[in-house]
């Protein structure tokens, strides 16, 4: 519980104080996901539990990298989201094609203009918007019942993940999204909480 708590009050400061923290905002900002890491790793023995605690710390990471280099953070989420693809296969090993089409929308509609407008950074955003959409893939592969229950809190999980990816990826390369950072973090936040607590509940 402790731990949990510190998770919220540091996301809570970075809110609040981002441009106040100076140095140590970055450090600060990695904490919340840090601590979903820890708590993943130490939960009970669950398939692809493993993957997704290492998921959690690169993203960690990743929040760090990215104050400093916008490409070097790109990459260490990258291999982020290629852990999570990886725990959530062991979860499912099935293709399931069926469930890929309804984000295959979602990644026509919004990769192609932000690819068009990434200027250098075009194959790069290209092949982590690819990477993305097929992590929310392998998460609605994973969903093997209705409800509230881990697979589809996984699910929701990856999907506000890549909703705040899409957020960043509009402002950043093709219009201004309002209220666009309090969004990107409260979805990635979201996101993140909603992935360690699928493994965290499972059975």
């Amino acid at each position: 519980m402790v731990l949990r708590v510190l998770a919220v009050v540091s996301a809570l400061v970075h809110l609040a104080f981002e441009t106040r923290l100076g140095a140590f905002g970055p450090f600060l900002k990695a904490v919340p996901v840090a601590i979903l890491g820890y708590l993943v790793l130490g939960a009970a023995a669950r398939t692809g539990r493993s993957l997704a605690a290492a998921g959690l710390f690169v993203s960690a990471a990743a929040d760090m990298a990215i104050e400093f280099s916008f490409i070097a953070g790109l990459g260490t989420f990258l291999v982020a989201h290629l852990l999570y693809i990886a725990s959530f296969t062991q979860r499912e090993a099935r293709l399931r094609i069926g469930r890929l089409l309804p984000l295959s929308v979602w990644a026509v509609l919004l990769l192609p203009a932000m690819v068009r407008h990434a200027g250098g950074l075009a194959i790069p955003v290209a092949i982590y918007g690819c990477v993305i959409f097929t992590m929310m893939w392998r998460a609605a592969a994973a969903v093997n019942a209705g409800g509230w229950n881990p697979g589809t809190i996984l699910l929701a999980g990856a999907l506000l993940f890549g909703l705040s990816d899409s957020l960043l990826g509009w402002n950043r390369f093709v219009a201004p999204v309002p209220g666009a950072d309090l969004l990107v973090m409260l979805t990635y936040w979201g996101g993140q909480a909603l992935i360690a607590t699928a493994f965290l509940r499972d059975a």
